[in-house]
């Protein structure tokens, strides 16, 4: 007998700017339907912070292939699918680079539970927009009109964002309050940014070069 499980995702946030090509909330917060017919419960919605790095241990996972979970960034979901708030599924990372040419703009995200930080690596330019979003209605409406704000952030914000931004989700769903600009938060700073640089290490990320310009996966340049 052949069974066919189906796993429906989408590829980016909504098409409008401060969604697409972003890290906010509206650009990474997607949708993941798993029709499982090995599965007796339906309808469960289950909490889970996944990342798509999952999908391929996931599958494997659920059509009996023994495979080294070594190689992947991701791990399977296959085993909490059931649940509903399985327990260790509450950080996850994320991360953005180019959408074209014209828009390259590195960005990291560490999330642990409510909070949420943003590394904006290249925070000393002006934010690039994709080419279908600058054009957007929805934007060009608010930028030629030299309106103060876009949705609840400021535009100014928007386009010159600062190297760090930490929100509280929880408190603070538009993430609009960044929590990295007070001083008493530097201690939960921290301990996000170490989170994200753990896991850049793990995942051999070049851009780990840009915390205190650290050079230990490029090498030194220099042959001994």
């Amino acid at each position: 007998m052949i069974l066919t499980v189906v796993i429906y995702i989408s590829d980016n946030g909504i098409a409008f700017p401060g969604a697409k090509t972003t890290l906010y909330e509206p650009g990474i917060k997607l949708p993941c339907i798993v029709k499982d017919p090995t599965i007796a419960s339906q309808g469960t919605t289950n909490n889970a912070m996944i990342s798509w790095v999952d999908l391929s241990p996931t599958i494997l996972d659920m059509v009996g292939v023994d495979y080294s979970a070594t190689p992947f960034h991701g791990r399977s979901f296959k085993s909490i699918l059931e649940q509903e708030d399985p327990t260790g599924w509450d950080e996850i990372n994320a991360s953005h680079t180019f959408h074209e040419i014209t828009m390259y703009y590195p960005m990291r995200v560490h999330r642990s539970g409510n909070y949420k930080l943003i590394w904006n690596i290249a925070w000393r330019f002006e934010y690039p927009f994709a080419s279908d979003l600058w054009a957007a209605s929805t934007w060009q409406g608010i930028y030629r009109n030299g309106e103060e704000y876009f949705g609840k952030r400021k535009v100014q914000d928007y386009l010159f964002r600062a190297e760090f931004e930490l929100y509280d989700l929880s408190a603070d769903p538009d993430e609009s309050n960044n929590l990295a600009l007070e001083e008493e938060n530097q201690p939960l700073l921290d301990s996000m940014k170490e989170k994200m640089k753990a896991f850049q290490k793990k995942t051999a990320d070049p851009w780990l070069i840009m915390w205190d310009h650290d050079s230990s996966l490029q090498g030194t340049g220099v042959n001994l």
